[in-house]
């Protein structure tokens, strides 16, 4: 399948794609999901977590998470429901604007943070050590590109 250009009713290839997006992006989320350390929390919300230690002092909004993975705010909000519930993060509200409100990890949210972005690090050094670093980094630089090229055509 050296050409991957669709020609209309090129079933094979439109197949191709799909089971490479259920092998690749689901699998990641699924296989990390039964590796985390609280069966309670998603991949999604893990992702929620390191966007807010990454943060640290800056610290991080609601909204500016969801920019970060280029989904709406009320799809990042019922995850962001129950992390509070859970109490791995806390709201805090902005001392010049009591509107604005700011994400921080408890305590008990930066121990499991902590934990589940060292099984995260080691699946990924896993697929590093077997697949090559420097081909593994230059897949996810391709994958970048494919990503701001669909993006550019949705303008």
């Amino acid at each position: 399948m050296a050409n991957l250009r669709l020609d209309g009713g090129d079933e094979e290839k439109v197949d191709f794609i799909v089971r490479t997006y259920n092998k690749s992006l689901k699998l990641l989320s699924m296989t990390f999901e039964n590796k985390l350390t609280d069966n309670r929390i998603s991949f999604d919300m893990f992702m929620i977590l390191h966007f807010i230690d990454r943060a640290g002092e800056k610290r991080i909004t609601l909204s500016e998470i969801a920019d970060k993975q280029e989904v709406t705010k009320s799809a990042i909000s019922r995850k962001v429901g129950t992390l509070l519930d859970l109490g791995y993060i806390n709201q805090v509200n902005d001392s010049q604007d009591r509107r604005k409100k700011y994400l921080i990890l408890t305590k008990k949210g930066q121990k499991v943070y902590d934990k589940n972005r060292l099984i995260f690090e080691k699946m990924l050094n896993d697929v590093a050590d077997q697949y090559g670093s420097e081909d593994f980094t230059l897949t996810l630089q391709h994958i970048n590109q494919i990503v701001d090229i669909i993006k550019s055509t949705m303008n």
